[in-house]
């Protein structure tokens, strides 16, 4: 059967039961991939040893032990640090909440590489003042969701391993390419902020006096030394050449358990959660994770042999001349698949059918990542399928985080 025929089966079965069955991405996937073996005439017995084998991956480790990093830190308390200290350093400005929001977004993302968590934790404490100084419910839960996804492009992040595995390039290097745009967007969304609601707020009226808000700079500065010690563990024993990203991740599992044990210790209220609980979400996550990598590794294995990504790749570069053309192509597919499904699927999915034209193209692949985290990222809180709603407000509109 011709390549783009099996491929029109596989996205058949694949959208109608992601999204008209409502069945679990993974579980789409894999049924989809069925059915392309069944039209193919290839053996499915091999299904299972494909599916398994794809988790046989040593890098691969790094997703479990980030997202058991990520969860302790999300239930250890050490938001509030966060919050404090930037409010300490931005509290002066007009629209200073809106700020706060924005920029503890992007520090907790550095901590737990989660969008779920930092708007769990930063939008619980954040929206709730928000409101207090007028911003609307609707404002809250965009800046909160859009804030969110900063967790993303600021390393380390799961859809960056993810990306590294499926390109087959340095997962240090993918996670450096998002820096930039993190930076962008956190400047941008700092503005709009300012224009929105921080014009409508009145001046601080209170002197400034320099030894005073070092003062309060310096206090919040060291009870949030703790928090700010895990992106240097991780990032300075990365980049210091001390160890890989997954040893990267072990470390800060190891460093998130004695933190935690140890505010524990101090005082059981300083935590949310219990150890346990803590670890099965962890669990959970990654299990479902796992699922979806098993899956997703099969389609690429069936692709790969049924000839798609070669055909796909001959008809790219039979009607798109440039390389420029090329990637306006690819920031409006991804940033329309982040509109529809999981960012990681999307990366699972679709990364094995467009790298080679990429790569035959001239692009270069780290750059080609950042592209696709990027516009994955704004599609993710995108109508009109968003992955649901932000918790912190009644009238909050379908913005919401990846998992």
């Amino acid at each position: 059967m011709n390549p783009i025929a099996l491929l029109g089966i596989f996205l058949l079965f694949f959208i109608g039961l992601a999204m008209f069955c409502k069945v679990p991405v993974a579980y789409s996937i894999g049924s989809a991939t069925l059915a392309v073996v069944v039209a193919a005439g290839m053996k499915s017995s091999t299904i299972c040893t494909v599916a398994f084998s794809g988790l046989d991956s040593f890098p691969l480790l790094a997703v479990p032990l980030f997202i058991f990093a990520g969860a302790i830190m999300q239930h250890s308390g050490i938001a509030h640090a966060l919050v404090d200290l930037i409010q300490s350093i931005v509290g002066r400005l007009r629209g200073s909440l809106g700020a706060v929001t924005i920029l503890t977004s992007a520090a907790f993302g550095i901590l737990t590489g989660s969008c779920m968590a930092t708007i769990s934790c930063i939008g619980g404490i954040m929206i709730p003042e928000m409101k207090k100084k007028g911003y609307s419910d609707a404002y809250c839960s965009a800046l909160a969701a859009a804030s969110s996804f900063l967790g993303i492009l600021i390393p380390p992040s799961v859809p960056g391993i993810m990306y590294g595995l499926c390109a087959g390039v340095s997962i240090s290097a993918v996670w450096l390419s998002t820096v930039g745009p993190a930076i962008c967007c956190i400047i941008l969304f700092m503005l709009i902020n300012y224009f929105r609601q921080g014009r409508r707020e009145e001046k601080e009226t209170t002197p400034f006096v320099l030894s005073t808000y070092a003062g309060n700079v310096g206090k919040t500065f060291i009870r949030a030394i703790p928090a700010l010690m895990m992106p240097i563990i991780i990032f300075g024993g990365i980049y210091g050449g001390i160890f890989t990203a997954t040893e990267a991740g072990a470390a800060a599992v190891l460093y998130g358990i004695i933190f935690y044990f140890v505010k524990r210790a101090m005082n059981k209220n300083n935590v949310d959660e219990t150890f346990m609980n803590m670890t099965v979400h962890a669990a959970v996550s990654t299990a479902t994770i796992c699922i979806l990598i098993g899956f997703s590794n099969c389609s690429g294995r069936v692709i790969s042999m049924i000839g798609i990504a070669e055909a796909i790749k001959a008809f790219v570069t039979t009607h798109i001349s440039s390389t420029f053309g090329f990637l306006i192509f690819a920031n409006i597919l991804f940033l329309i698949c982040g509109m529809l499904i999981d960012i990681n699927a999307a990366i699972l999915l679709i990364v094995p059918l467009l790298l080679p034209t990429a790569v035959a193209m001239g692009v270069d692949t780290i750059h080609f990542g950042a592209i696709i985290l990027v516009n994955l990222s704004v599609g993710f809180i995108t109508p009109p399928f968003c992955a649901g709603r932000c918790p912190f407000s009644r009238k909050a509109h379908h913005f919401a985080p990846p998992a």
